[in-house]
């Protein structure tokens, strides 16, 4: 799935943030500020969710496990990026030049790839290329891919369709032919008068499989900041703060920061009560970098370079863990100390200095037994763990070791361990650094699986970073040979309210997930269990499509296993085999089920998990009035042919006599072989 990178973060010129709109009262005769919440698909408040992996799309999908596909997603008047695209309104990349090829690429080659940073304004760059490519301007859509590698067999080629494809944060690298498959693509598309603007970031779009777009790869810049702030000023009726811009800014002008840091600029001073907020507005935005250096001075520590480094580490252990147990924060710094090779032997700790004039020392206080950084300085926290890793790049893997390593550490509280999880979630989406994810996944196992499934829940469904999260997720399961621990954090995250938000792509996971588990294996029961009773539409749809394809043939080994494990584990819950029960009167959907029965009889790694379910049914349905007569029938035809009857010795038999229960499905079996046999011969 893509989750479209999140808008705020990514235009030339729109409306304000969601999140920081939720601001005072307006005053009487201006419109008010649009308010909303983020979806997984575009998150302007004012925008409409047309994403097809979100609710609003699900029928859209074609649920194969084995083939991937790409929805195009139509692009309306309401989404916020296209408003901000408008004539007037749209304030182009400060290279001008390169603006300039962009356009001229688009058309000669029916394809550009807009090469910029994640915040640089690369999405409203692309509708303002699509809406002005033609006249009139063609229907434009965003394409959103399910599937495990990009690739340009699934792209559609309709006439007049202007697409958006975002291809950051790939999980890894794509095939070597997709460039030049590209190349045909675009001149495919040209034909058609369609055109293609693909996103990227140049972390990405870099090696031999990317050198044939070179002559249509354009390296973007953000636009200049104060037009964009004006801009969004004025269209939020606020022209008349526009002359604040003179004040006490110069130094934001003179450093032009990207599209994403403007707008969060141009949302403070909007919804700002008045000029006296003008200081604080430009210390927030400057992420408190002057605050943070005189934390870290030199000047400030008086002492030795080894009080310096102690004080340093316990202002980023301090950070890490904002708000938690003051010995964990302790803890941490300790931790910190010994993996940067900084002995201190036990006479060295009680020489050392006590653990309050440590604290004091990083201006860490205390309030009970908590320990926090200034809160009155809005995000401070956060701000220093993004300072940290970009002040000393060399040190990230270090730094993610140590920090993922404390939220490991069961000796650390759970609820501190939950406060570095979110510090570090914060920290990767701000700045896809995608390795925190990774590592989170790999290293917090056992009971602190836990923290790993809401940090990935959560890093799923974020509207920036969740293309690379769901990603990731499906990579593990594709994977021949998983990691058991990853396979049950997919299962875990698709049984909870990611799958819930997202069934489409989590039952695509959740099927995978299950050729790696037993057969009947509790953890996949439960996912199928909780998505029956949260989205049995989608459920049901899944479900019959994977039995299709290995009806049709279309399936390898692969995909028949976990098309088996899934429906196994879908039928081991009352709620998943009433899903099943409920279509049985349609013809092709009852030869589909038995079917699937008959091969799970015959696949001897099942045989113990099916004769668990069958007895379950007959416990279940044996004595129930209306529905045993159809359950009965339905085995009778899954028992019908003479071999599949072995499978009812073990059911039938018992220490003290036949079952009559399934000496009666034998008999049934029986007599409905016989009869139909003979009316083959007639």
């Amino acid at each position: 799935m893509i989750d479209h990178e999140h808008d705020q973060q990514d235009r030339t010129g729109s409306t304000a943030p969601t999140a920081e709109l939720t601001a005072p009262k307006e005053p009487a005769g201006n419109p008010p500020l649009p308010q909303g919440g983020e979806s997984n698909g575009h998150s302007h408040p004012d925008s409409v969710n047309f994403t097809h992996s979100g609710k609003h799309g699900i029928q859209a999908y074609n649920l194969h496990l084995n083939r991937d596909q790409v929805t195009p997603v139509p692009i309306t008047e309401s989404d916020a990026d296209y408003k901000a695209s408008q004539e007037g309104r749209f304030v182009p990349p400060r290279n001008s030049d390169q603006w300039v090829a962009a356009s001229k690429q688009l058309d000669v080659h029916g394809i550009v790839v807009l090469c910029a940073a994640q915040g640089s304004g690369r999405r409203t760059a692309a509708m303002r290329l699509l809406r002005t490519v033609t006249n009139p301007a063609p229907a434009i859509f965003d394409l959103d891919p399910e599937w495990s590698k990009p690739s340009v067999r699934p792209l559609p080629e309709e006439a007049a369709a202007g697409y958006v494809l975002d291809l950051s944060d790939l999980p890894e690298r794509p095939d070597g032919r997709l460039g030049t498959d590209l190349v045909a693509y675009g001149e495919d598309l040209r034909k058609k008068n369609s055109f293609l603007v693909i996103l990227a970031t140049p972390a990405d779009w870099y090696g031999h499989w990317a050198e044939p777009t070179l002559p249509f790869t354009v390296r973007l810049e953000s636009p200049d900041a104060r037009p964009l702030v004006t801009a969004e000023l004025r269209a939020h009726h606020r022209g008349d703060r526009v002359a604040w811009l003179e004040e006490k800014f110069g130094d934001i002008w003179k450093a032009n920061p990207s599209a994403r840091a403007a707008w969060r600029l141009a949302g403070r001073l909007i919804r700002a009560s008045g000029p006296e907020e003008i200081p604080e507005i430009v210390k927030d935005f400057g992420d408190w970098h002057f605050e943070i250096e005189n934390l870290l001075s030199e000047d400030r520590v008086q002492g030795s370079e080894a009080q310096l480094l102690s004080t340093r580490v316990m202002v980023w252990a301090g950070a890490l863990l904002h708000g938690g147990q003051s010995r964990s924060v302790i803890k941490a710094a300790d931790d910190l100390l010994a993996q940067l090779d900084f002995a201190r032997e036990p006479a060295n700790v009680l020489t050392d200095a006590t653990t309050s004039s440590r604290l004091e020392a990083a201006k860490i206080t205390r309030s009970g037994d908590r320990a926090l950084h200034d809160e009155t300085m809005e995000g401070l926290p956060a701000a220093i763990l993004r300072h940290l890793w970009d002040e000393f790049p060399t040190q990230r893997d270090l730094l993610r070791t140590w920090a993922i390593g404390i939220a490991a550490d069961r000796t650390i509280p759970e609820e501190d361990a939950r406060r570095v999880t979110s510090a570090l979630l914060a920290l990767a989406v701000h700045r896809h650094d995608r390795a925190i994810i990774d590592g989170l996944a790999s290293d917090l196992s056992g009971p602190r699986r836990v923290l790993a499934v809401e940090t990935l829940t959560k890093a799923a469904g974020n509207p920036e970073f969740g293309r690379y999260a769901s990603n990731r997720l499906r990579q593990w399961v594709d994977a021949k040979t998983p990691s058991a621990n990853k396979v049950d954090l997919v299962i875990e995250i698709c049984a909870g309210a990611w799958g819930i938000d997202q069934p489409v792509l989590a039952l695509t996971r959740l099927g995978k997930a299950a050729g790696h588990k037993e057969f009947g294996s509790a953890t996949v029961v439960h996912a199928f269990q909780q998505l029956a009773l949260q989205r049995p539409n989608e459920v049901r749809k899944a479900v019959d499509q994977w039995l299709s394809d290995v009806e049709s043939g279309q399936a390898d080994a692969t995909v028949r296993r976990q098309t088996l494990g899934a429906f196994l584990a879908l039928v081991s819950s009352d709620e998943g085999t009433d899903l099943v029960l409920s279509e049985v009167p349609t013809p092709e959907a009852r030869l589909r089920l038995v079917r699937a029965w008959q091969r799970l009889l015959s696949t001897d790694a099942a045989v113990k998990a099916v004769d668990r379910q069958l007895r379950r049914w007959q416990e279940r349905f044996q004595d129930d009035p209306e529905r045993r007569e159809p359950v009965l029938d339905l085995l009778t035809d899954i028992f019908a042919p003479p071999s599949r009857r072995s499978g009812l010795d073990g059911l039938m038999v018992t220490e003290e006599a036949i079952d009559p229960f399934w000496r009666g499905v034998l008999e049934r079996a029986v007599g409905r072989y016989r009869a139909s046999e003979e009316a083959s011969i007639c």
